[in-house]
């Protein structure tokens, strides 16, 4: 880690906002745009974290840490392991403030992400998962290294997207997000409970990456298998990392349920979003939907679900919406 962000670091609600005016002017003030139905009011309403430059929540976090860098450590350049949005706004931010940008990447990682990479002008380094977890460990020195699972320095950008909902949407009960590190999940909740301390923030993971589904019910880190999953952007097995068991503590202290979703419903979701809403996702970003749809309005009451991002092969949606 590069900025001084212990694992004990929990943002305050003026840090949020701190963070706000950092981010103005290069990340977008996503709407709330209510889930389109045809029968009763479900009562969910969508944060589009999509639309954002790089198509995803991500520029929020990594924009916000790179601007908190000193002049010396942004001048090195920066560097992050990521499965790709991160890697995305890693390259974009560099080039905001011209400087060059490494991402390291799963050798799994779709190509519509790489090529936004290098479209942003990062350069691209694709490992095996196990190269690309002893690299968080072993990083470049010639980098100024954003550690994707131990970096609490993203919590505060993160963070933003709660103030916003507070103030478009002030009587929200449940927020539903997908968990891939955990800081954005994280974030979002230190702001809202900082502003309405009821508000209930679940986690998400699929059937196929239960991993903080798992850590939470154990309560600690333990190993979980990775299958194949549309949410390919939040899989991770929190026991391969050392010193996970860091940010699953501040999970478990912020966030208030973690649930599953199986394939067949991020399937479902990110054909409803793309067909109703007219809004592209990733299966990572469509597993909030699929989630609270999964549970009753009489439980959930007012809710909001994170669009985490946009990046989905064409291949694979194509085939999701036939």
């Amino acid at each position: 880690m590069i900025i001084p962000s212990p694992s004990t670091y929990r943002p305050s609600l003026s840090d949020f906002k701190q963070a706000a005016e950092r981010i103005k002017g290069i990340a977008l003030r996503t709407p709330l745009i209510p889930l389109r139905t045809y029968d009763e009011d479900p009562g969910i309403v969508l944060k589009p974290e999509m639309i954002q430059p790089i198509g995803s929540y991500k520029i929020r976090g990594v924009y916000n840490w790179v601007k908190k860098l000193s002049p010396e450590q942004r001048e090195k350049g920066i560097s992050t392991a990521s499965s790709g949005n991160m890697a995305q706004a890693v390259a974009y931010t560099a080039k905001l403030f011209n400087i060059p940008a490494r991402t390291i990447v799963f050798d799994t990682t779709p190509q519509i992400k790489i090529d936004s990479i290098q479209k942003y002008g990062g350069e691209v380094v694709r490992k095996t998962f196990d190269e690309w977890v002893e690299y968080t460990i072993n990083p470049d020195a010639d980098r100024s290294f954003l550690h994707p699972l131990e970096e609490f320095g993203l919590v505060d950008g993160h963070g933003t997207i709660g103030l916003e909902i507070m103030e478009d949407a002030p009587d929200v009960e449940t927020i539903y997000v997908a968990l891939g590190a955990g800081f954005l999940g994280s974030g979002i909740a230190l702001a809202l409970k900082a502003l309405k301390p009821s508000v209930k923030v679940v986690g998400v993971n699929s059937e196929n990456s239960p991993h903080y589904y798992e850590c939470y019910k154990e309560g600690k880190v333990v190993d979980t298998v990775t299958k194949p999953t549309l949410g390919d952007g939040n899989a991770v097995n929190l026991g391969a990392f050392p010193n996970s068991d860091k940010v699953l503590r501040l999970v478990q202290e912020v966030i208030d349920d973690v649930v599953l979703v199986s394939e067949n419903e991020i399937a479902e979701a990110i054909r409803y979003l793309a067909v109703e809403n007219k809004l592209i996702n990733e299966g990572s970003s469509a597993m909030s939907l699929a989630a609270a749809l999964n549970a009753r309005i009489e439980k959930r009451g007012k809710t909001v679900c994170i669009l985490t991002g946009g990046s989905i092969d064409p291949e694979k949606l194509v085939k999701i919406l036939k």
